[in-house]
């Protein structure tokens, strides 16, 4: 594989933005609301910069680079979600419409696993911001259940998994990149 220093420094830049928002839905992690809200934002922020940055190194359009840039736009639509104060519950709903469109950005670059690591990585990033948007959907649902008297895993914990397993996924693609490089 030629080396592209453009898409491998997009994989790391989405593989760090995954952890430090992975790191801000940790529940366990011992920081204030608004600065797990801010490790969320700078999180997405990188994701999207990242996934723009391996759309952008990608000379032909093919199911990777769509992949890439759906994803930048899950990112976009998470970050607005967490950087702007909107009323009643729209921001929950813009995270959890940002976290499937960036699963099925994952789902769509699928389409380009021509490797191992291509189809593991973006299955567990698919895997990972759908049990995301699984806990924010739970969220908003939360007085619904209560009244009913369903118990629940806390949502919480379901969120910060997925934030967890996406940066597995993230982690493996930049390795998985970086390898390929310097074959």
């Amino acid at each position: 594989m030629e080396e592209n220093p453009k898409q491998l420094i997009g994989a790391w830049t989405q593989a760090i933005g995954t952890v430090v928002a992975a790191i801000g839905s940790t529940p366990s992690v011992p920081i204030d609301t608004n600065s797990k809200r801010g490790l969320g934002l700078i999180g997405n922020v990188l994701q999207a910069t990242g996934n723009g940055l391996e759309a952008d190194s990608q000379r032909s359009l093919n199911y990777g680079k769509l992949g890439n840039i759906i994803q930048a736009t899950g990112n976009v639509t998470v970050s607005i979600g967490l950087a702007i104060d909107f009323p009643g519950d729209t921001e929950e709903r813009l995270v959890i419409s940002g976290d499937l469109i960036q699963a099925l950005g994952a789902i769509t670059a699928l389409g380009s696993a021509d490797k191992s690591y291509i189809f593991i990585g973006n299955s567990l990033q698919a895997v990972g911001n759908s049990l995301q948007a699984i806990g924010g959907v739970r969220e908003l649902k939360e007085e619904e259940r209560k009244a009913i008297g369903h118990s629940q895993v806390s949502n919480e914990v379901l969120i910060a998994s997925g934030s967890w397993i996406q940066a597995l996924g993230t982690i493996l693609l930049a390795v998985g990149l970086t390898l390929e490089g310097k074959k």
